[in-house]
């Protein structure tokens, strides 16, 4: 342990009293929520290349990934989730950058795997908060960055003949998860790269945390026990990794050509003509897809 890290569990340090509390709950907070929720949500994106290798599920009429999505929102309490998820984030993440500053990095002088995998934890873990935030707002709070990021659900809504403006909620009942996470990654190799990098970081830092979790609780004492821990938190994290893979093979073999009316509807007013060119064909403008339809079928 550093001098740095020591001085934070000195009692008369602002952190001393509450060290024990404080460095379990973190510990805690990492693993549920935030991991759960990053497992459910790698494995519910992953069903996207189900659409790729099926198409429609003709049970349901809709994608597999979809029908996934529509069982997430369909769930009771689904904002408290949603609170409770951000406050554990922001609490992790808070806690996360104290240690990180109040410690000090030492692979240079001591150069052992537990030293690596130490750092490694705190760079993923700062590559990973930026990526969140930056999804979670395009994606979530439809922040336009850049003037450039277009990413999943991303809208300013569009007009009506009559010039009145219709917004994003009048068309929250066309599915739109698959098209949108799709235009996401293949808008630009940047985009695609970040998200590689982004959920790679994400996925390290929670299987390495997982790891070390075990030795924060006494779970793993001996060296063997945690040689053995560590066998099964490499292979949960090649598994998150897989399924990271068939999101990302899903969304970049996506045929924008395949949407519904509906959806392509929705894509030709909120996104540039330039895209609805590159993704749908020459020609083809939001005047062959009027949003008087999705006005209409809104209201029923």
């Amino acid at each position: 342990m550093s001098d740095s890290t020591v001085a934070l569990a000195e009692p008369n340090s602002a952190f001393g009293k509450y060290h024990f509390l404080l460095r379990r709950l973190h510990s805690l907070s990492g693993i549920i929520p935030i991991g759960l929720f990053v497992c459910v949500h790698l494995f519910t994106n992953a069903q996207m290349i189900l659409h790729t290798l099926f198409g429609v599920n003709p049970a349901t009429g809709e994608s597999y990934f979809q029908h996934e999505v529509n069982f997430i929102h369909a769930m009771p309490a689904l904002e408290l989730i949603e609170y409770a998820l951000w406050a554990s984030i922001a609490f992790h993440a808070v806690l996360g950058f104290v240690y990180i500053f109040n410690s000090k990095w030492n692979t240079t002088q001591y150069k052992y795997e537990a030293n690596y995998r130490y750092t490694m934890q705190r760079v993923t873990g700062i590559i990973a908060i930026i990526f969140i935030f930056f999804h979670i707002a395009t994606l979530r709070w439809r922040w336009d960055i850049g003037g450039f990021w277009y990413t999943p659900f991303w809208g300013h809504g569009g007009e009506l003949a009559d010039n009145s403006t219709i917004g994003m909620g009048d068309m929250k009942h066309v599915p739109m998860s698959l098209p949108y996470t799709a235009y996401a990654l293949q808008f630009h190799w940047v985009v695609l790269a970040f998200y590689v990098v982004g959920v790679l970081a994400a996925i390290f830092h929670w299987a390495n945390g997982l790891w070390t979790a075990a030795i924060t609780w006494g779970l793993t004492i001996t060296a063997a026990s945690q040689k053995r821990w560590g066998v099964v938190c490499w292979a949960l994290g090649i598994g998150l990794t897989f399924a990271m893979t068939a999101a990302l093979i899903g969304a970049m073999t996506y045929n924008f050509k395949d949407m519904t009316v509906d959806q392509k509807t929705v894509f030709t007013h909120v996104l540039p003509q330039d895209q609805v060119t590159r993704f749908l064909g020459e020609g083809v403008t939001k005047a062959d897809f009027p949003l008087e339809a999705i006005m209409e079928k809104a209201e029923h």
